[in-house]
């Protein structure tokens, strides 16, 4: 398919080459990376791919198959474009990595992403991480793939305005088949730590609220500039750089004069910290049963600490569990988007025609539902 949509745009596919990136799924850690904390995704069988080869007509030429536009630019038109959102994270990318390594080549470009938009499975970082790695590997420029998720986290909050954590561009980066990333964003240590569902009978599913948001929203941008405030006035009294240097007796001094929400947010962060460390020791000492509870946890301190839970995704959440999952929460940024589901294969179908007819009655109209697979991270195909 991607072969026909550019022999019809471009008039040939000889010297295209084709990189693809991963979204994902987060299973714990939760608006813990822009806070220095732990997380630990897993990398999705949804792609964004980008295709791309040099041309020699002083301009940039990108078409949006998911768009049907055909955008064009040179380096003087680098700028943030209001009306074409899409292109703006391409250009984001573009712009971080004149700042490493001076203008590139122009080139024709083809992008597509099966990740459905606004879900929480950051189809935004796929598209950065994709774009990143194939101009970097096409023009041999040798920046290293750390710096690759980097300069990406950067296109995102500095050019397109997001104000993102690291999670998204390392997992797209970094993902592997069968495997949870367990990602230290203060130090971006990682670990690719086995979980394998097939050998629990357990398949990830993912169900999309059908609600959308968009990460720049106003949502996000508020619980993030709530922790920052949060902070300022702890430093006041503690030695911490972030909220990930609390430790049981500094978080309690914490929570005596931090004000309301403030001191909601904070233990947020600092039990889902906990959790996603529990959650990995447990993994590892092959202790699934403790998991669910984790999970559940997770969502119901989203929900009523952090306040980004909507009733949609507490709907799915306590549905799912209802219906027999073996775990559910909300993954991504929330207000809207989906849930992560870890479901027994032998009452799947069940189980996701009882979540459709029960969210169908609810609300009006289906779900999306996703049965997926971990893949690998960013790579040429």
């Amino acid at each position: 398919m991607l072969n026909e949509t550019i022999k019809r745009i471009f008039g040939h596919i000889e010297g295209f080459r084709i990189f693809r990136a991963p979204g994902r799924v987060n299973l714990i850690g939760e608006h813990t990376d822009y806070h220095y904390g732990f997380v630990l995704p897993v990398s999705i069988d949804r792609y964004f791919y980008f295709c791309i080869k040099e041309n020699n007509l002083n301009k940039f030429r990108i078409y949006s198959d998911n768009f049907k536009e055909l955008y064009e630019f040179d380096f003087n038109s680098l700028k943030y474009n209001p009306e074409k959102l899409w292109i703006n994270y391409l250009k984001g990318v573009i712009n971080e990595i004149i700042k490493l390594k001076g203008k590139i080549p122009y080139f024709d470009a083809l992008i597509y992403g099966d990740i459905p938009m606004g879900s929480g499975l950051s189809s935004s970082a796929a598209y950065e991480v994709a774009v990143a790695f194939g101009m970097n590997t096409y023009f041999n420029l040798g920046i290293d793939k750390k710096e690759i998720a980097k300069l990406s986290q950067r296109a995102e909050n500095n050019f397109v305005g997001a104000p993102c954590g690291i999670m998204d561009q390392f997992i797209a980066t970094f993902g592997k088949e069968n495997t949870a990333l367990f990602i230290d964003t203060l130090t971006l240590d990682f670990e690719n730590v086995p979980f394998d569902l097939n050998k629990r009978n357990l398949k990830l599913v993912v169900v999309d609220t059908k609600i959308k948001h968009s990460i720049a929203g106003e949502g996000y941008s508020t619980r993030r500039r709530e922790g920052e405030e949060a902070l300022k006035i702890l430093r006041k009294y503690l030695p911490i750089n972030s909220l990930r240097d609390l430790n049981d007796e500094t978080f309690k001094i914490s929570q005596e004069f931090l004000p309301s929400p403030l001191k909601e947010r904070v233990a947020h962060v600092y039990n889902e910290n906990k959790r996603v460390v529990d959650f990995v020791n447990d993994i590892k000492r092959d202790n699934w049963e403790s998991l669910p509870k984790y999970m559940l946890d997770s969502h119901l301190s989203l929900k009523y600490l952090y306040e980004v839970t909507c009733e949609e995704l507490d709907f799915l959440v306590e549905k799912a569990l209802e219906y027999g999952a073996f775990a559910s929460r909300m993954t991504g940024g929330g207000f809207g988007g989906s849930t992560v589901n870890l479901v027994h294969q032998d009452t799947l179908d069940k189980w996701s025609d009882n979540i459709s007819k029960s969210y169908r009655e609810k609300f009006g109209f289906d779900p999306g539902i996703l049965l997926l697979n971990i893949s690998d991270g960013v790579r040429e195909i």
